[in-house]
């Protein structure tokens, strides 16, 4: 059957693969040349205002041009190579895929092989015998239009490369994709959810049937429209065990379904196929791995191999846009239902609350006695508190902000720093309507004076 979650997934993969579209270019570029040596042949152009050369001379310029894009293409290779090493040695290795998606690179690549491959071609074509002499007069004009594309097409590369290995275009990058990611995020497109009161917001009390995992690996993606005809079809409430980033082993529960009851091999099939399982995360569907970039960055440049605390507050800064845009949004409902309000899906999306943990609690923890980040978090935390008025989603900022001065409270001893932590908790509380009380560091006031 039809798997269009499926060829959704290997279309990204396409996407993330530096052969792709250079093998689409190449291709094409081979097209190219037969159509154009067609030309020259049927026409028989015996050469060019600006451009007559003879048998030996077109030989020269196609040689020449077939190997220096070879050069080119190494060198090309080469540097995208380095900036892969520099990237996972540097920032993180969640971020290669970041690289490779890249398609100014991936064209550029396609520019070089496919202008080798019409040279190519057309050196080919060059005869010189003693009935035939044959220069492809327009074949050789646009070869050299190509290889003249391909110099300018190198320049904007390293232009290009020198600006996607900076730190804050890496990190501006991984947030913006993540945010685009957030309006469109599992499941807000599975059937319907409803406020009423009288809907039904229980399972079935009765034994579930288990669905378990084909292979071992990480949920990249569940299918909803599909998952939700199967539901419907099969008269089945199901309940999703695993949310997309998890990883689940072979054999373990992938959802469970009521009533419980054999189901059709063919159906088990087709549940299974609602969910796309790699050996890696990645952005396809995966808010959380958006964030967990930020924060590999973040606690990498906090780490005394690399001590980049600027790099690290950049993160922070990124990591609120995001939330910030989180904060704005409802979190998805959990109890999914058709267009008859039957109760069909049980699933939990990323929450608000699960976002801001995955963002905050490592770099809390690696920041507990760099002052720096530890300011930035609670001024990140007062940016995220003006985005929402909502009672449950303050409680969870205060939680952080009570986290965080606990952790301060163990690193940092200086008694200026700790009132400048003072000072930002004092406007917390103030935002957020809590009483400071417990969240304030103690400060040595004869230390402060002298």
């Amino acid at each position: 059957m039809f798997r269009r979650l499926h060829l959704r997934a290997s279309l990204d993969e396409l996407k993330s693969s530096l052969w792709f579209r250079p093998a689409v270019i190449t291709v094409l570029s081979a097209i190219l040349a037969v159509v154009s040596l067609s030309l020259d042949q049927h026409y028989q152009f015996k050469g060019l205002p600006f451009l007559n050369p003879g048998v030996d001379d077109a030989r020269s310029i196609l040689t020449s041009i077939t190997s220096s894009m070879l050069t080119v293409t190494s060198v090309t290779f080469s540097i995208i190579m380095v900036a892969l090493v520099l990237g996972s040695q540097q920032f993180s290795p969640r971020i290669l895929r970041n690289f490779m998606r890249d398609t100014a690179s991936q064209y550029v690549m396609g520019i070089f092989i496919g202008t080798y491959m019409f040279s190519l071609l057309v050196l080919g074509r060059v005869t010189d015998t003693k009935n035939i002499i044959f220069v492809p007069t327009v074949s050789l004009f646009m070869s050299i239009v190509l290889s003249t594309l391909s110099i300018g097409s190198f320049i904007f590369f390293i232009h290009h490369i020198a600006e996607r290995i900076q730190a804050n275009n890496i990190i501006s990058h991984v947030a913006h994709e993540t945010i685009e990611l957030m309006h469109d995020r599992f499941p807000e497109t599975l059937g319907l959810s409803f406020d009423d009161e009288e809907i039904s917001r229980r399972l079935p009390d009765a034994p579930a049937g288990v669905l378990g995992a084909p292979k071992a690996g990480y949920v990249q993606a569940i299918d909803p429209h599909r998952l939700l005809k199967l539901a419907i079809d099969q008269n089945l409430v199901l309940k999703l065990e695993r949310s997309i980033g998890d990883f689940v082993p072979h054999g373990n529960p992938l959802l469970r379904f009521w009533p419980e009851r054999a189901l059709p091999l063919l159906v088990v099939d087709e549940l299974a196929d609602c969910f796309e399982i790699g050996n890696e995360r990645t952005m396809f569907e995966d808010v959380l791995f958006g964030l967990r970039q930020l924060v590999d960055i973040a606690v990498k440049a906090l780490s005394p191999a690399v001590n980049d605390p600027t790099t690290a507050g950049n993160c922070v800064d990124y990591l609120g846009n995001v939330l910030v845009h989180a904060a704005r949004l409802p979190d998805p409902a959990t109890f999914r239902y058709d267009s008859e309000r039957q109760l069909r899906v049980v699933v939990q999306g990323v929450t608000f609350a699960e976002m801001l943990d995955m963002a905050f609690n490592q770099i809390r923890q690696y920041a507990a006695n760099d002052v720096a980040v530890t300011l930035r978090l609670l001024t990140l935390l007062g940016e995220i508190a003006f985005a929402t008025n909502a009672a449950d989603r303050h409680a969870v900022i205060w939680r952080h902000v009570r986290m965080i001065t606990r952790a301060a409270d163990h690193g940092i001893h200086e008694p200026c720093d700790r009132a400048e932590i003072n000072k930002r908790v004092y406007r917390l509380a103030e935002l957020l309507d809590r009483p400071p009380g417990r969240a304030l560091l103690t400060v040595d006031e004869e230390l402060l004076r002298d």
